[in-house]
């Protein structure tokens, strides 16, 4: 801007709004109302920050003119390399537009991920969003933690290099929470293939590294009081296989002073809220308000939080971490004598209060000394006193109560920060790899941010001094080193200056710097805070003056360091104290006599009495030993004034410096990945914005200088050699490792035609953003047809080599053949001679004997003929006369039949009348109740199939039920008195309806029946008017029909993991293929319902026929013929599909029934357990006529079989699922099925991306629409072949389109790039194509297509207008099916790709969408792990019989026989 004419400027981009300096807002914005002219010297500017006023704003220079506004069209840009003008005021509107408008708390700034904290719990990371970031390009998919963490995982597997990611930012400003998200994310995505401990334990290290390490300041509730650098190593295959921790400078003066408004650490608290616990009472432990350790700040409580809950997470951590319950209690025994020690009561004794003791009965210190083991009088001794070494002679002097007490407090220092050490260490031996070393990591580094407070000690000295190194890092990485390396390679680039803090980093760690004369006065035998800041004084204002160092003008006492981010006053106070650590060396003995275990391990690193040092005063100085675990060497008392240099390095400033070096090493070592965290506000009230503290923290951590050398950059960069060696396939002309940058700049032109994209340096060749991914792309293609081209010579080479010994073999066999044909012929024409004459002898003698055979067979015949016919005509006589005698009998029994039948019926009528009507008023009790319902339905699991036909026929079948045989009597009686009247004559008749007075009765009751039913048909309307109320009821049993299908799921699972950890050696052997399992069991599951098992007391036929018998030494064969295939799995998964369908539950009800009705109970429920068995085992190998109740009771194996219905359903789909998962989302959104459609539109991306993904293709070739109806085809095929119901067909692509729908509606609502009007359009084009499908199949009566709306509506959405208020509410009305937080997501992403169309304006979202409505859930992104509630239909059973299965050779069944 400074180097055009601004006027030029405005008039170019019709921009009228500039930024102007606020005191309060920072920048506000302001219009001109009167254009600039080159020379003026003043503007006429209209404030609009909420006050309309005049205002003018005097210029001195062009260079000094107000940064200019960007367009409303780029306001809620979701990378801020992205806009048009790149200064302070324009970076911070866009993150205040997002922050507030958009709730969005991410936005990107070149590689930074700039992450805003909202005090509040946001629905953005669930489970489905973290499978919509996986494998998804970091810069297609809107900002997100996720997506960092995704991009450094994917660089990691791709790359096989170390990666680091670095989330910084002050404190409270949301890193501890970043760096937890981070590692879910890890621990889900880089999962391995069998479940394993691996994840939980790396995600099981957070709760206890918070409650030990983390605690409430008046900036945040949860403030990180430590630092923390987690490695998490991972496999050849990506998986996690291991984790390590190292951690940085914990704030041990916490635990024995807090501020006002601070809290101790949240494991004190936590013991304090579980002392009712039974474990906890010998403890005795108290509130929080009567520990002088914990009640100091006046904190007890924090809102929204749960001490008691919060140790429950801690002590799981523990046990998954493999703790042993006894070590936890002596964790906390430990703890809580740490509490107990600061309630110690120390007084002060003399004239002069030279003394202190301690009272022999004090309760604190007997319960502390009880606690940890130790001698409480030898305890008290020496907090009071301490040992001198004088002239070679060991003398006790008291100390004053000052003194004690501090002694006292740097016990419970010690203490607690050796625990801490032994605690990062047992959980680096629980996450330590078990599986081989770990092929690279992905390091997240937690660290505490720059502090600056009322009063700063040695602590946030440390802090800040780690924030400047780590600032120097970041500075180095993306301004320093990138334009160095620019210049290196003589590439034509402007070098951008930038504020380099080396000199403050010389200032703390450089010859005589701040450490360094610490560390000198330390040596001193007389020491001191005031003669430390003096020679700071000299040093660094009188003999070298250093710009960053400056002194208080009313303390002799303080120094200012000028950091990057703030300028800090420190108070010297306990400085040399601090970074010595002192403890004495008389209670440290002490502990070592504890009967605690851990008190007593002196030679490992996590005892509580190692790294000690003993100086001429007899004390000794632990220091922290800061993720290094070094030991101090002890001195003795003799060793007086003798002490080298070299003994005194390790003071806690040195380890750090030394813990800090390791950690810059480190990550200098690894691609860095950087999270810049913001704290709005300091009041931590949910989504307010401070621009003042936000404008200071973006100076502070380098985002302004991010943007510009991120956008006009190259990210990506490849030495010649590994270009060569990466991309050889698309080089042409003569390629060799020599000539390799000859060859670059020889192809790359015809490559990539645009040369903007790339640059060619002297070692390097260097691309822009996205540029990877195209040439990964050609490089992918380029193989795919060169792999094809071998193969196709590999084959045919093999082919020929296989025709040539078949060739040969055939030519040898035919030789042999034809030698042992000739030598055949002539044997057979010497035996042809021989053979005539004694066929011409043997013939005479044969036909003779043959004429005699013949004339006696005759005679026999004609007289057995002659006899079988008089005994057939003797045999027909007699039928005959049977017959008719038959014919007789049976018509007189029927006469008496029908006579004693009438007699029966009319009694039955009268009786079921009665009862109706008493049933009637039942009824409509009950009807009025819906709780009567609910203690109907209460513990009938087995019945779960058959309430959802009583809750819609309840009703109309019941009171049908109860009229009918009200009716039959009344039809009955008529039609006797009828047959009696036609068997009269017509004179008769008349005199028989004038006579009889029982057809009177029956004329009166017949209108009573009438008046009856006409009452009881408007009952029925009146009960189907009520079945409106019943709608609450189906919809609670749908809910508890999804929880008992998800509580079997997750039993599944659960079964799964355990068979799978058993077996883990042969699950490696099992193949894929989907064996058929589903189809076994279509039709006997509605055959065995309660009503048709177990009757003992029905009668059972003694003639049924048409079974199968299976014995009992063939049932492990049959099982494994029908169900497992183990015998011949190939041949078995051919011929599935060609099967009958349900052939194999078939034969399986035919041999139970045979059982059955040869009263082989046992047999039979033998026969059923092995069905149930073995079809489990076939699901965990893949990812009737008249019917004649069974005496046998199996009514404990219907459940079994229900749940294995269920779980076979669900594992289909989860099947189909897995086949669809990757080619939904690139078939439905990314395609482009309507060719030429977005031919001429530019995707629109930000340059931030270092590398590429590689291309989106499954088996090479990109997945299109057809890819997924033919998916959906297979699936339906097979369910229609194996006569499967409709209603399950229905409910099983019900739940698959809503899968369809739900990943396709979550990657648009986070991918900028879709959100366009062709991107609509052809989203709708897909969609349609899908429902024409569903329908030509008849699915769409089921609910198939029903779930589709909320992608067809937000393809609409994209497709019409978003300009004016009407067609914001018009949006509002139409899209339904869409919440108005998704409306809002796919407006604000809505991007143009041409010309043509417009952006949607903020104030379009605030008028009319932003109202929202209410009763809507929160999360943005549909639950793509929806399970639908799964309901089978209650079929009458089909008639069986062993006939009529076509039962094929390949089942090898035919041990079976027919009963």
């Amino acid at each position: 801007m400074c180097t055009r004419e601004p006027f030029l400027i405005l008039l170019e981009f019709n921009i009228s709004f500039v930024w102007i300096p606020d005191p309060d807002a920072v920048w506000v914005s302001a219009q001109l109302l009167q254009d600039y002219a080159h020379g003026d010297k003043h503007l006429l500017l209209q404030l609009s920050n909420g006050k309309v006023r005049h205002a003018k704003l005097q210029l001195g220079s062009p260079p000094d003119l107000p940064p200019l506004g960007n367009p409303d069209i780029l306001e809620g840009e979701n990378d801020l390399t992205a806009l048009s003008f790149l200064h302070e005021p324009a970076v911070l509107h866009n993150l205040r537009v997002r922050f507030l408008d958009y709730s969005s708390i991410y936005t990107y700034c070149g590689i930074v991920l700039v992450a805003i904290n909202p005090y509040e719990q946001l629905h953005i990371y669930g489970e489905e969003v973290i499978d919509a970031y996986s494998g998804q390009d970091m810069a297609d998919m809107e900002p997100h933690i996720f997506s960092v963490a995704e991009e450094a995982y994917r660089t990691m597997t791709r790359e096989e290099k170390n990666q680091s990611i670095i989330i910084s930012g002050e404190s409270g400003s949301g890193k501890t929470v970043s760096a937890k998200f981070t590692m879910r994310y890890f621990a889900v995505v880089g999962g391995a293939a069998q479940q394993t401990s691996v994840e939980d334990r790396v995600l099981a290290s957070n709760p206890i590294m918070e409650s030990i390490g983390n605690a409430k300041t008046t900036r945040n509730d949860n403030s990180s009081r430590f630092g923390k650098y987690i490695e998490i190593g991972f496999g050849r295959k990506g998986d996690i296989i291991g984790a390590k921790m190292r951690t940085y400078l914990l704030e041990k003066s916490r635990v024995v002073f807090q501020a006002s408004a601070e809290r101790n650490y949240h494991i004190f608290y936590q013991l304090c809220a579980s002392r009712e616990l039974p474990e906890m009472r010998c403890l005795k432990l108290d509130a929080p308000e009567r520990f002088r350790y914990t009640s100091q700040g006046g904190e007890m409580q924090i809102p929204g939080a749960d001490d008691l809950s919060d140790l429950e997470c801690t002590r799981n951590a523990f046990t998954v971490l493999g703790v042993q319950p006894h070590q936890q209690m002596e964790l906390f025994r430990v703890l809580s004598a740490v509490l107990h020690l600061g309630n110690v009561n120390i007084q002060a004794s003399g004239r002069s209060s030279d003394r202190s003791y301690i009272e022999a009965d004090d309760r604190a210190l007997a319960v502390f000394s009880k606690l940890l083991g130790v001698e409480g009088p030898q305890m008290a001794h020496w907090l009071c006193h301490r040992r001198l070494a004088v002239g070679g002679e060991m003398l006790v002097k008291p100390r004053t109560g000052q003194q004690a007490a501090e002694a006292r407090d740097a016990l419970a220092k010690h203490i607690y920060g050796q625990l801490f050490t032994w605690t990062v260490q047992r959980l680096n031996s629980a996450l330590r790899t078990q599986r081989g070393q770990s092929r690279s990591f992905i390091g997240v580094l937690d660290i505490y941010g720059f502090e600056t407070f009322d009063r700063n000690s040695f602590e946030q000295f440390c802090i800040n001094y780690a924030n400047e190194k780590l600032q120097q890092q970041f500075n180095r990485h993306v301004f320093h080193l990138e334009q160095e390396e620019y210049l290196r390679e003589e590439l034509a680039w402007s070098r951008i200056e930038f504020i380099d803090n080396q000199l403050c980093i010389n200032l703390i760690e450089g010859q005589l710097g701040l450490f360094d004369l610490l560390d000198e006065e330390c040596r001193m035998p007389k020491g001191s805070d005031e003669s430390w800041v003096r020679k700071l004084y000299d040093q660094h204002l009188s003999s070298k003056p250093q710009q960053h160092f400056q002194k208080p003008r009313m303390s002799n006492s303080a120094f200012i360091v000028l950091h990057f981010a703030d300028t800090v006053q420190y108070e010297c106070e306990g400085f040399l104290d601090k970074n010595r650590g002192t403890v004495f060396e008389e209670l440290v003995n002490i502990l070592k006599a504890s009967q605690v275990q851990m008190c007593k391990c002196e030679k490992k690193k996590s005892s509580f009495t190692s790294h000690v040092t003993k100086d001429s005063t007899s004390c000794v100085c632990v220091f922290w030993c800061v993720s290094v675990g070094a030991c101090g060497r002890v001195v003795s008392a003799a060793g007086r004034g003798r002490v080298h240099c070299g003994q005194w390095k390790l003071t806690v400033g040195f380890q750090f410096r030394q813990s800090l070096q390791m950690l810059m090493d480190t990550l200098n070592s690894t691609t860095p990945h950087y999270v810049r965290c913001i704290k709005p506000n300091d009041l931590k009230e949910a989504f307010i914005f401070d621009p003042k503290r936000t404008v200071q923290q973006l100076r502070a951590c380098g985002v302004l200088e991010t943007i510009r050398i991120s956008a006009a950059g190259y990210p990506s960069r490849w030495t010649y050699e590994e270009f060569f060696s990466r991309y050889r396939v698309l080089l042409r002309g003569p390629q060799s490792q020599e000539q390799a940058q000859a060859s670059c700049r020889r192809t790359l032109p015809q490559v990539i035609s645009d040369p903007d994209q790339y640059c060619f340096g002297k070692t390097k060749v260097f691309f822009r953003a996205g540029q990877v991914a195209l040439l990964e792309r050609l490089r992918a293609e380029r193989l795919r047809v060169a792999a094809v081209t071998i193969q196709s010579r590999v084959r045919g080479w093999l082919s020929r080599i296989r025709y040539t010994r078949i060739l040969w073999a055939t030519v040898t066999i035919q030789r042999h053949c034809r030698g042992a044909l000739a030598r055949r012929l002539a044997l057979t024409l010497r035996f042809t001679k021989a053979a005539l004459v004694i066929q011409r002898t043997y013939r005479m003698v044969v036909v003779r004997r043959l004429f005699l055979m013949i004339r006696q067979a005759t005679v026999t015949i004609q007289a057995f003929t002659r006899g079988k016919l008089a005994r057939r005509r003797y045999r027909q006589v007699k039928r005959a006369a049977v017959l008719l005698q038959a014919r007789v009998r049976g018509w007189l029994a029927r006469q008496a039949y029908r006579r004693v039948r009438a007699a029966v019926v009319f009694m039955q009528c009268c009786v079921r009348r009665r009862a109706a009507r008493r049933e009637l008023l039942q009824l409509k009790t009950e009807a009025r109740s819906v709780e009567r319902y609910r203690e109907l339905n209460k513990g009938m699991e087995v019945k779960l199939m058959q309430l959802q036909l009583r809750a819609d026929q309840e009703v109309g079948e019941g009171l049908s039920e109860r009229v009918d045989p009200v009716m039959s009597r009344g039809h009955f009686i008529l039609y006797s008195h009828d047959e009696k009247c036609v068997s009269l004559c017509p004179g008769q008749r008349e005199c028989f309806f004038e006579r009889d007075p029982e057809l009177q009765t029956l004329q009166r009751e017949k209108e009573s029946f009438d008046k009856e039913r006409q009452e009881l048909s408007a009952r029925l309307l009146e009960q189907e008017k009520a079945q409106e109320g019943d709608a609450a009821l189906r919809v609670e049993l749908d809910e508890e029909r999804r929880k008992h299908q998800g509580l079997l799921r997750e039993f599944t699972r659960l079964e799964q993991r355990y068979d799978n950890l058993r077996e883990m050696s042969l699950l490696t052997e099992v193949c894929n293929d989907t064996k058929m399992f589903v189809f076994t069991f279509s039709d006997p599951p509605s055959a065995l319902t309660p009503e048709t098992l177990s009757c003992p007391s029905r009668p059972q036929s003694a003639s049924v026929t048409g079974l199968l018998e299976c014995r009992k030494r063939d049932e492990t064969k049959l099982m494994k013929n029908l169900i497992t295939g183990e015998t011949d799995p190939y041949i078995r998964v051919d011929s599935a599909l060609s099967l009958p369908p349900g052939l194999p539950a078939s034969v399986l009800f035919l041999c139970v029934r045979q059982a059955d009705c040869s009263r082989d109970q046992a047999h039979a429920r033998s026969l059923c357990s092995a069905a149930v068995t073995a079809v489990k085992a076939a699901l965990k190998t893949h990812d009737s006529s008249d019917l004649v109740p069974l005496t046998t009771d199996l009514s404990d194996l219907i459940r079994a079989l229900s749940d294995l219905c269920i779980q076979a359903y669900q594992q289909l789909l989860s099947i189909t699922e897995t086949h669809l998962q990757n080619i939904i989302v690139p078939a439905l959104l990314e395609t482009e099925t309507i060719p030429g459609l977005s031919g001429s539109a530019m995707k629109l991306g930000a340059s931030r991306k270092r590398t590429a993904s590689d291309p989106r293709t499954v088996a090479g070739v990109a997945p299109t629409m057809a890819l997924v109806l033919r998916e959906l085809g297979a699936l339906h095929t097979a369910l229609s072949h194996q006569a499967l119901p409709t209603m399950l067909v229905e409910q099983a692509f019900q739940q698959l389109t809503y899968l369809i729908s739900a990943s396709v509606l979550n990657s648009l609502l986070l991918r900028k790039d879709m959100c366009c009007w062709t991107r609509g359009i052809q989203i709708r084009y897909n969609v349609s194509l899908l429902e024409e499908w569903l329908r030509s199949r008849d699915l769409q009566a089921g609910g198939a297509v029903a779930p589709l709306e909320p992608l067809i509506q937000a393809a609409q959405l994209l497709q019409t207008g978003k300009k004016t208020e009407a067609e914001a509410k018009a949006l509002v009305q139409t899209c339904t099916a869409l919440s108005s937080q998704q409306i809002v997501k796919i407006l604000t992403l809505y991007t143009p790709h041409s010309d043509l169309e417009e952006r949607v304006t903020l104030n379009f979202i605030r008028t009319g969408l932003l109202k929202g409505r209410d009763g809507q859930p929160p999360q943005l992104l549909m639950d793509v792990r929806r399970v639908f509630p799964v309901t089978f239909p209650d079929l009458p059973p089909a008639a069986l019989r062993a006939e009529q299965l076509v039962i094929p050779d390949s089942l090898k069944i035919s041990f079976l026989r027919r009963a």
